[in-house]
């Protein structure tokens, strides 16, 4: 029996094959170099890689502080994550490059970004609640899910905007990660949120 989600017909397909490129509102293709770097980061074929490791700065190039297209592109990010934990190295997409009238970067998030989310993991965000007091359910539905478990977060800010990141079980251990940043803790990184929305799928990608 097959004993990971990519290995499954009900599989994601490739996470390159299904982004908005090149259109408003959407993604730009990736650095080919980036996508090397990545590749080299990890063993071949490996599942759930140690979140400890080099990968985790290496999904979304040299960041924001790189490319400033890189720090508006979180919902990308976090499904870049879950391709390469189960296996399928995928660096994130930046968003396509697009100005204010005086020329700044529009550093707007992905259009559509948590229906494509939705639509990529084959599960509805559920709300969990709010705040800090919504991450210790995500905690424990992963562990009680397994070595492989893994979770799609996405928060909403005081101020307005909503950030996308991911929560692992590695080895019975839930790591938190944000790509985008390169940051992973073992302690969620964001207390200050309001509604917490999270897809939470064991290593077959069922639901839990």
């Amino acid at each position: 029996m097959a004993d990971d989600w990519f290995d499954l017909p009900e599989r994601p397909p490739r996470l390159a094959d299904c982004r908005p490129y090149g259109v408003r509102g959407g993604l730009a293709q990736p650095d080919p170099q980036v996508e090397r770097d990545l590749a080299e980061a990890l063993s071949p074929g490996v599942r759930f890689p140690d979140p400890r490791g080099t990968w985790i700065r290496l999904v979304n190039g040299g960041g924001p502080a790189d490319d400033p297209f890189r720090a508006s592109n979180a919902a990308d990010c976090a499904l870049a994550v879950l391709s390469t934990w189960h296996g399928e190295p995928a660096t994130a997409a930046p968003r396509l490059p697009e100005y204010d009238r005086i020329g700044r970067p529009a550093l707007t998030g992905e259009r559509g970004s948590v229906h494509r989310i939705e639509q990529w993991v084959g599960q509805r965000l559920q709300y969990l609640g709010q705040g800090r007091h919504a991450y210790p359910i995500i905690a424990r539905r992963l562990l009680d899910a397994g070595h492989g478990a893994s979770a799609v977060i996405v928060v909403r800010w005081p101020g307005g905007g909503s950030h996308a990141w991911n929560a692992v079980n590695s080895g019975g251990e839930v790591i938190w990660i944000d790509a985008q940043r390169g940051h992973m803790s073992v302690e969620p990184p964001y207390t200050t949120v309001t509604g917490v929305f999270c897809v939470i799928l064991d290593r077959r990608g069922r639901p839990r």
